[in-house]
């Protein structure tokens, strides 16, 4: 079986599982992680078993803009960083080898096999994160200063879910997937980030501190949830 569902799908054993494990992972399809020596003639039974659950994920997943047909996605025609108020065209030049990303003026030029795509992407990728950890720590400063809330360091990251997260030593991750999003989205996952080196936790006095430095969070935080349709499919 090679496809479920009209899914590509991918059976694999790992040393270390110890039990089957079903993902629908962007760009690859249905993949089945299963222990180290388990029959695999017995996953179609388990995937149907299971065909509600990978139903209803891929029906979420695709609403969010996620491919999940086996093709890598192709490189864009332009890139937008909302972040930035910055909307970037994209040319790819071919040249064999390793493939890179640099920016030329309000271009975003892609060098390296254009028979290859998904390796170009993969430099504009690299490229994106590059440019979020500039945009972010500055940002991140800033508003740390404003509000008052020191954080110890701080990482930028290509989180699968997460816009962000901060350790109990004030450690805060950043997705830098942020770019994609509004200004005013961006700052306000800084705050949210931020006042978690006050309160590890979303009790009523971490509301309240984040309440006080932005009154109409609860709107911000609806609009959190619903912002991953801003990130383009290649970056997921």
């Amino acid at each position: 079986m090679t496809h479920y569902l009209g899914l590509p799908l991918t059976v694999r054993a790992h040393p270390r599982a110890r039990r089957v494990l079903l993902k629908l992972v962007p760009g690859r399809g249905l993949e089945v992680v299963v222990p180290r020596g388990f029959d695999q003639t017995l996953v179609g039974d388990i995937l149907d078993a299971r065909r509600t659950w990978i139903e209803r994920t891929r029906e979420a997943m695709e609403a969010r803009g996620a491919n999940l047909d086996g093709h890598p996605p192709a490189l864009p025609g332009t890139v937008e960083f909302r972040a930035l108020g910055r909307c970037c065209r994209v040319d790819a030049l071919h040249r064999p080898g390793k493939a890179e990303a640099v920016e030329n003026g309000p271009r975003l030029l892609v060098r390296g096999p254009v028979d290859d795509p998904a390796l170009l992407v993969d430099a504009l990728v690299r490229l994106t994160v590059h440019k979020a950890r500039e945009f972010l720590l500055p940002r991140l400063d800033a508003a740390s200063r404003r509000f008052g809330l020191p954080y110890s360091a701080m990482r930028v990251r290509r989180q699968r879910t997460r816009w962000g997260s901060c350790s109990g030593r004030g450690v805060i991750s950043l997705n830098a997937k942020l770019l994609f999003l509004p200004p005013e989205l961006v700052d306000h996952l800084l705050l949210h980030e931020l006042c978690h080196t006050r309160h590890l936790n979303h009790s009523q006095a971490y509301w309240a501190l984040v309440a006080s430095h932005q009154p109409d969070f609860e709107r911000l935080e609806r609009e959190l949830t619903r912002a991953v349709t801003l990130v383009p499919p290649w970056f997921r």
